[in-house]
C-alpha cells in the first residue's frame, strides 16, 4: 500500500496518501496521533532534531495507551476510541449481513 505525505515549502500538508487521516470510520485515537506527527515533522534542523521531535508525540501517545487514558478526562478519552460511522441504508435493508454498524444499530 502507498504511504507518503507531500509539504508545501510553508510546511503546510500539500498532499497526503495511505493514512487513516484521511479515512472515514478510523478511530480518532489514530487520526489525532497522525496529524500531531506530521505537525511536527519538519521540525529540527537535521535528521535526528525530526526525529527527537516526532518522538516526543509517538512517547504522549504510548503513554496514553499505558496509562489506559488514565490522564483524559471521560469524554475526550470517549471521543478517541469511538467511531464515527454512517449507514447508507435502513437497517432492516442489510438483511442477516453484519457489520460493526449493523451489530451498533
Amino acid at each position: 500500500k502507498k504511504r507518503y505525505a507531500v509539504f508545501n515549502f510553508d510546511g503546510s500538508l500539500a498532499e497526503l496518501k495511505g493514512f487513516e487521516l484521511k479515512r472515514r470510520g478510523e478511530l480518532e485515537l489514530i487520526k489525532t496521533f497522525q496529524s500531531e506527527v506530521f505537525e511536527r515533522f519538519l521540525e529540527g534542523n537535521d535528521l535526528k532534531e525530526c526525529y527527537d521531535a516526532v518522538a516526543e508525540v509517538a512517547n504522549y501517545w504510548i503513554d496514553v495507551l499505558d496509562t489506559r487514558g488514565e490522564t483524559l478526562d471521560d469524554d475526550e478519552l470517549v471521543g478517541l476510541i469511538s467511531e464515527n460511522r454512517n449507514m447508507s441504508r435502513q437497517l432492516e435493508d442489510y438483511g442477516e449481513q453484519k457489520g460493526t454498524s449493523q451489530t451498533t444499530a
